[in-house]
């Protein structure tokens, strides 16, 4: 539970920060999905349940919907979605090493972006959206992509840095903590 919502203080902590240091220092790159890269995470992270990974997945999704502004769910979908896909996937794939995540990354910012996109231009007419708006941002996802790919090995350390807390918190390393001695699919390379 504490690393559950250590995980998800970490999501929104790193969107609004990313978001705000761009605005204050006024970058107008394509920002890196951060959010995406802790769903990666709880997907192959083989030591929490799928409904409780599923749950860090909606509430991920839920802030992203507030912090972006879009209508509430859009986000909150797509991240459950691509959660159930990456899960499947977990169990049959071992993602290692700072190459392999982060293009995991990148294909899971390509999913979450896609179905996105795909559930606003369902919902463009109903809800007063541009499809003009919506085509030119299909013609950016693979900068988002690109930018989540390239920001993935520094989640990946930020989230390690609270594995060794929460293991710290729970006695020690004595191997019972959370990803205790970074055991596969996330050993460090």
């Amino acid at each position: 539970m504490l690393r559950a919502s250590l995980l998800i203080a970490l999501g929104w902590i790193l969107s609004a920060g990313v978001a705000g240091l761009s605005h204050a220092f006024a970058i107008t790159l394509m920002l890196p999905a951060t959010s995406v890269i802790l769903l990666c995470h709880v997907a192959f992270d083989h030591e929490r349940s799928l409904p409780a990974g599923l749950t860090v997945a909606i509430i991920l999704g839920y802030l992203e919907d507030l912090h972006q502004g879009l209508p509430t769910g859009t986000l909150t979908l797509s991240f459950a979605l691509v959660y159930l896909v990456l899960s499947w996937l977990s169990l049959r794939l071992a993602v290692s090493g700072n190459t392999v995540r982060a293009l995991t990354a990148l294909v899971a910012c390509f999913a979450v972006d896609l179905l996105t996109w795909g559930i606003l231009i369902v919902l463009a007419d109903p809800l007063g959206i541009s499809r003009e708006g919506l085509q030119s941002g299909l013609r950016m996802i693979h900068w988002h992509a690109l930018a989540t790919m390239l920001a993935a090995p520094a989640v990946w350390g930020m989230i390690a840095g609270l594995d060794a807390f929460v293991r710290r918190r729970r006695g020690g390393d004595s191997g019972k903590g959370a990803n205790a001695g970074n055991h596969l699919p996330f050993r460090q390379s």
